[in-house]
């Protein structure tokens, strides 16, 4: 039933809204940092098929399609690139898995945003910060669906200077390239 409800509802949204938007998204956090939510087995048999129906109603509209995800959903990332068809992934945290590890699973086959560990940016000094924003720019340029930003939403605790710090660098590295 929250199927049909949820593939309603992209079907209104797409129908009056399509035209506005270049990217269709929704997020759903499968995992926790050292596993899924619920049984692997379970999210394929139950959860991807309802996914495969949302991306392929976006696709029908010739939109693309980002999954963001929260946790460690590595036993079913296969199945939800392969079997659910989506386009980009965003949502990372370095204690679960480094971005390069996303990177070099899936960055061949689909768009991956963020890179930033949220945790790492809220902490770190800001040579840390520029330290760890050229490596990952370094290491993503391989990668042609990469989409740099942050692994996840911006807490209203993080320090502002730490995120200037971040885009300044990321302009830096862009100019030096």
């Amino acid at each position: 039933k929250i199927g049909e409800v949820f593939y309603k509802i992209w079907s209104t949204f797409l129908g009056k809204y399509s035209h506005i938007y270049a990217v269709c998204r929704f997020g759903d956090d499968l995992g926790y940092k050292s596993s899924t939510i619920l049984n692997p087995g379970d999210i394929k048999s139950m959860i991807i098929p309802q996914y495969k129906k949302i991306v392929d109603l976006v696709h029908s509209y010739g939109k693309p399609f980002l999954l963001h995800s929260c946790g460690n959903i590595f036993s079913v990332m296969e199945d939800i690139i392969s079997i659910a068809g989506i386009d980009a992934k965003h949502s990372n945290e370095d204690e679960i898995a480094p971005f390069s590890m996303w990177q070099k699973r899936y960055g061949d086959r689909i768009a991956l945003f963020g890179g930033v560990d949220m945790s790492f940016l809220c902490q770190a000094s800001e040579d840390e910060i520029k330290e760890y924003i050229r490596n990952i720019l370094s290491y993503s340029v391989n990668y042609p669906g990469f989409a740099f930003g942050t692994g996840n939403s911006i807490p209203d605790y993080m320090p502002v200077e730490n995120y200037i710090v971040m885009i300044e660098t990321a302009r830096e590295f862009r100019n030096e390239i």
